[in-house]
């Protein structure tokens, strides 16, 4: 108490001292030379000039819940989810409690003693959750500031500053400021770990209580709206129990505003608990309120129902007495997010889905209900579509090459130990696919300087320390970003390091199946645009190339439809010139679909199918030609994309007659073919100018 009696007397004589010492409008700083002043206010400060010593986020992964259950650290009230504060050393503390980012933000700040508030901090962007601190440079020396009017005035220095005689003000133009500011509900939010014990078990994770942010300020806004004060009087009647009592909605919609707040937890076993300021989630609820997740809503509002009071009776929680509280709800909150006007209206803000810091590590991906398509969301995560060019596609340069390569370019190896399945092509390094009976690997040659040199081979590796080993026939291979990926039957497809072929990751578990980390088999690989495409025996599954990780099994983010199961060898390629993706099947047909289509996470649809006069095998396209191998008496040709139809049998190319061809990839301007002829497999190595 004598402190701050102290501080208060010793801040009232300082101020007096200024304001006897110069009117408020006076110029009393010198300019210099270059005609600039070198102690004006105020600070501005772009992202490139956060760092850790004075930026840190809030609600971060690896924040302690001693933290984030502390009300006293990690707490804020809906109307004000940016919080700015002086502390005792005298260092300015902004915090925002959002998922989105705040742009063109003004910081005004008023001193007793001044007439008006001057221009403290000039802010290009704050982040999303970001606590950034800096200390008050007029507290230890003078300045000069500019206020609203446009004066220019001296603040002198006072070691004597308290939060109770200086203040900040807010102002940015971002259309978002402006939602946040409509905001007319009271709710404190905060967190808790609850009991730890039964439903409470499994405490509130750091990305729940993010999401539970947005979840508050979501609800909090939708209901300050007039677009739901207008749907609430137009909707039907609302009974508070199952006798029909009506509900006085005006009533309601003060009791919402009005509420004193919600404790965020997680719990399991149940769906939510809620009541008065309690509110618990399972961990599903944090994630599928978006319109383009699930847009599941009815829990959230169930349990704030509890929270304002109604039983299960009624029509506000279970709608026993028809349509109801969460029917309209789910409504207008559906509304609001399709047409961006919720704070925080789509899963791309956060992209928690793909968080693996939460309970359940299976559910990484999810189908959109809605697509949500925005500038905004784009400049997070780099577009909608998983499609972000970020594949290597290089390694295709060089002066084109002929030869014939079998067994004998293996020392030890005889042609029943050595047959080649599938081929590709990196710069001067070629990758050969062996699927020998007992004998399954990966060969690596060297074609440098026209010479074939055999650098090694890929037969088993060490993954968690256990040694394993193709686990079933391998079928395909390709490189990118010092990576080989190589399928095989044993529904894996093995990912090693270019340099040294150790083992990273892996696709598919092993296990033959449709779960998230299974494929079907693996019959072949593409990359493209940064996305991994495995065709398996009935569907194209496809993983993001971002998500590699050493040592763990990648998740499928989204499969085509069944393309229909059949014995044989499967081929893909996507053509650059079109972007879409060919798979063959040996039934006679060539598949067709559009990988764009998988950034809606749902089931891929073919957009239509050729049909092809043998069995194809493998494809591959060339300035804008389509190649395909194939059974029957035409064994590579040229076919036309749109139809199917052949426009010219290459069986014969020169001097080289395929007789029984099969997997290939067009790279440096040759044709790399494997020809599985019996006792004498081999590869060749053909100029695209001999297919003329």
């Amino acid at each position: 108490m004598r402190k701050n009696i102290f501080n208060s007397l010793c801040f009232l004589v300082c101020s007096l001292l200024l304001l006897s010492g110069c009117e408020e409008d006076e110029i009393l700083a010198t300019d210099p030379e270059d005609g600039t002043l070198n102690n004006e206010l105020s600070m501005k400060l772009t992202p490139a000039d956060y760092n850790s010593d004075n930026t840190y986020y809030l609600l971060n992964d690896d924040e302690p819940s001693e933290i984030y259950f502390n009300n006293s650290q990690r707490s804020f009230y809906v109307n004000q989810p940016l919080q700015l504060t002086l502390d005792d050393d005298h260092y300015f503390q902004l915090r925002f409690y959002s998922p989105r980012k705040l742009s063109n933000v003004t910081v005004w700040a008023k001193i007793d003693g001044y007439e008006e508030a001057f221009k403290f901090m000039e802010l290009e962007e704050i982040r999303p959750f970001q606590q950034l601190r800096i200390h008050i440079p007029f507290a230890t020396k003078d300045l000069i500031a500019y206020t609203r009017s446009g004066k220019k005035i001296q603040i002198m220095a006072n070691p004597y500053l308290t939060g109770e005689n200086l203040s900040f003000e807010i102002e940015s133009d971002d259309p978002y400021y402006k939602n946040l500011q409509s905001i007319r509900c009271k709710w404190r939010i905060t967190f808790s770990g609850y009991s730890g014990e039964g439903n409470w078990k499994y405490k509130l994770l750091p990305p729940h209580a993010r999401e539970a942010v947005a979840l508050a300020l979501n609800m909090s806004y939708m209901y300050s709206s007039g677009a739901f004060e207008m749907a609430l009087h137009e909707f039907g009647p609302l009974h508070k129990d199952n006798n029909k009592t009506v509900i006085d909605k005006n009533v309601l919609l003060k009791q919402v505003l009005n509420h004193s707040g919600l404790r965020f937890g997680h719990c399991s076993g149940v769906n939510g608990l809620g009541g008065g300021v309690t509110y618990g989630l399972n961990e599903w609820c944090y994630l599928e309120h978006y319109a383009d997740d699930t847009n599941e809503t009815h829990t959230i509002f169930h349990e704030l129902a509890h929270c304002l009071g109604y039983g299960h009776d009624g029509n506000m929680t279970y709608e026993q007495t028809g349509a109801g509280w969460i029917t309209l709800c789910a409504n207008v909150y559906r509304s609001l997010s399709l047409n961006k006007e919720l704070p925080v209206y789509s899963r791309r803000f956060m992209h928690t889905r793909s968080n693996k810091n939460k309970y359940d590590k299976t559910n990484l991906y999810r189908a959109s209900k809605y697509i949500i398509e925005d500038p905004e969301l784009d400049a997070i995560d780099g577009g909608l579509s998983p499609l972000r060019e970020e594949t290597d596609l290089g390694g295709n340069e060089g002066e084109p090459v002929s030869f014939k390569l079998d067994y004998t370019a293996l020392s030890g190896a005889t042609s029943a130990t050595f047959r080649p399945k599938d081929v590709y092509v990196y710069g001067d390094t070629l990758y050969v696919v062996n699927d020998a009976d007992t004998n399954y690997s990966l060969e690596v040659f060297s074609l440098a300087k026209g010479n074939i040199v055999h650098l090694g081979s890929i037969r088993e590796w060490t993954e968690k320390n256990e040694t394993k080993t193709f686990g079933g026939r391998p079928t395909g291979v390709v490189r990118a970003k010092d990576r080989i990926y190589v399928t095989h039957e044993g529904s894996r497809t093995e990912i090693f390091d270019v340099k040294d072929h150790r083992f990273i990751a892996c696709i598919g578990n092993g296990k033959w199946g449709t779960g998230i980390t299974q494929t079907v088999h693996a019959f072949d690989v593409v990359l493209y645009k940064g996305v991994v495409m495995i065709r398996d025996k009935r569907y194209v599954d496809f993983v993001q190339e971002q998500t590699v990780s050493p040592g763990e099994t990648m998740f499928i983010f989204a499969r085509s439809e069944n393309l229909g199961e059949a014995g044989g060898t499967y081929g893909m390629a996507v053509d650059e010139q079109t972007g879409l993706l060919y798979s063959t099947h040996p039934s006679k047909r060539i598949d067709v679909l559009t990988p764009n289509d998988i950034r809606e996470g749902k089931t891929l649809v073919r957009t239509r199918q050729l049909a092809y006069k043998n069995n194809p095998y493998a494809l591959g396209f060339y300035q804008e030609r389509m190649f395909v191998s194939s059974n029957g008496s035409e064994k590579f040709c040229e076919v036309n994309p749109e139809t199917g139809d052949i426009i010219k049998n290459y069986t014969v190319i020169g001097s080289i007659t395929l007789q029984a061809p099969e997997k290939f990839c067009i790279r440096r301007n040759t044709l790399f073919i494997t020809d599985r002829i019996k006792n004498g497999a081999c590869v060749y190595a053909i100029p695209m100018s001999e297919l003329k």
